[in-house]
């Protein structure tokens, strides 16, 4: 079977790739498994990076079935650590999100949604500076135990954001990231919970995204492809967890996320 069979076979032709935005594609893709496989941060740069080289509102179709891929690998990892009372109801709140902001996913053309993207993707950055802080604040202080669960509210406040901004820009990784450092929560924890609650939002933004059209058989052909590099970034990540300090990492993508989201914003 030749590459140029398996080219056409793939449809990858239509999205007319340069070598340039074909390395974009790939380094997108990588992110997310590197990010799944335990260094939190990478995926608030691959959406951009995504939406830098297919159209905004057809880039988070893309990218949905790599993260539902990349999702397989966390869930396998962490789940024995979730905690049912921070997954449940909280994820019932993200469900009230997805719906909310399906409606806004259906009445906005392709340059608005690249220019919410940016905006929600800074948004995101500065809240996971927040959380450094508020991290490094923790320890200096001699904090009581933290809660068995959280309150309603606080699940609800939290829950219906990431779902809207999970729905919007694929991006609600690091609201969740947020709820979880209030909550106290230790490594363990915090990866297998995230890992859970990721896999089931991911899955309950599928039937948006189809009524949408983000989701059609030549994207699905397209996140097939991605799937070499997903499998390749998490395992790198385990490697790269052990030699890259995560203060490191974390500048890196800030960096880079912000750059991305600005080309969003100002083209």
């Amino acid at each position: 079977m030749s590459l140029t069979y398996i080219y056409e076979l793939l449809a990858l032709s239509q999205w007319n790739f340069t070598p340039f935005t074909t390395g974009l594609f790939c380094l997108a893709a990588f992110i997310v498994g590197l990010t799944k496989a335990g260094l939190p941060g990478g995926t608030i740069v691959a959406v951009p990076l995504m939406a830098m080289v297919i159209p905004p509102k057809i880039s988070v179709g893309v990218m949905l079935p790599i993260f539902m891929v990349a999702d397989v690998f966390s869930i396998s990892f962490w789940h024995r650590h979730a905690q049912r009372h921070y997954c449940f109801p909280y994820l019932l709140f993200i469900g009230l999100g997805i719906v909310g902001a399906s409606f806004v996913v259906k009445a906005i053309d392709d340059k608005t949604l690249g220019v919410i993207i940016g905006w929600l993707i800074l948004f995101l950055i500065t809240l996971n500076l927040f959380t450094e802080i508020l991290r490094k604040k923790s320890k200096d202080k001699d904090l009581s135990p933290p809660p068995d669960k959280p309150p309603l509210y606080f699940s609800a406040l939290f829950g219906i954001l990431t779902g809207a901004v999970s729905t919007l820009a694929n991006a609600g990784g690091p609201i969740i990231s947020l709820y979880l450092m209030l909550s106290r929560r230790d490594k363990f924890q915090f990866l297998g919970i995230t890992a859970v609650c990721a896999f089931f939002m991911n899955w309950g933004k599928v039937p948006v995204f189809l009524s949408a059209g983000s989701i059609n058989a030549n994207t699905l052909k397209l996140s097939i492809t991605a799937i070499p590099m997903v499998a390749l970034g998490a395992f790198m990540g385990h490697k790269i967890a052990e030699v890259i300090p995560q203060k490191v990492f974390k500048n890196v993508v800030f960096i880079l996320a912000f750059a991305a989201s600005l080309s969003l914003i100002l083209r």
